[in-house]
């Protein structure tokens, strides 16, 4: 009698399509308070002031970081690295042209969701979806194949 092997595919893409605009050279902002590390595929802000990024993480944040500006494209950043001081040299996705994004692997910080309002301008509900979108920055609702051929 034959067996089938479950065979996962581990390697799905984050971006599925479009182009995407990367911002390198850009500058994680020290965060003397973080806590937890920094992943790959985190949504982020942008400090208006400073111009540095910062880890999405708060709706009604007065200084420029409660609106979604881009996606955090690197390598795991360690808290205590975060919290040391200033992170040179980090990739950031701030846009494309209809650049697809699977929208499983996008990491929220403060249990947010694609769906959050966005509450600091109250006559200008948007979700962090809509927000991304402006920068061309798309989300895609993806199924993993291996879920079907491994049913």
């Amino acid at each position: 009698m034959a067996q089938q092997v479950r065979l996962n595919n581990t390697n799905l893409p984050f971006i599925l399509g479009g182009e995407a605009v990367y911002k390198a050279g850009a500058v994680l902002a020290q965060d003397a308070g973080r806590s937890g590390d920094l992943v790959c595929n985190t949504v982020m802000g942008k400090i208006a002031a400073s111009g540095k990024w910062a880890a999405y993480e708060l709706v009604t944040a007065t200084d420029g970081t409660a609106i979604p500006q881009g996606i955090y494209r690197g390598p795991t950043i360690l808290e205590a690295t975060i919290q040391a001081g200033d992170v040179d040299d980090v990739a950031i996705l701030v846009g494309g042209l209809a650049c697809l994004v699977d929208e499983s692997q996008l990491v929220y910080e403060n249990s947010y969701t694609r769906a959050t309002v966005i509450t600091l301008a109250t006559e200008d509900l948007r979700t962090i979806e809509d927000h991304l979108a402006v920068r061309g920055i798309f989300m895609a609702d993806v199924v993993n194949i291996s879920d079907f051929e491994n049913a």
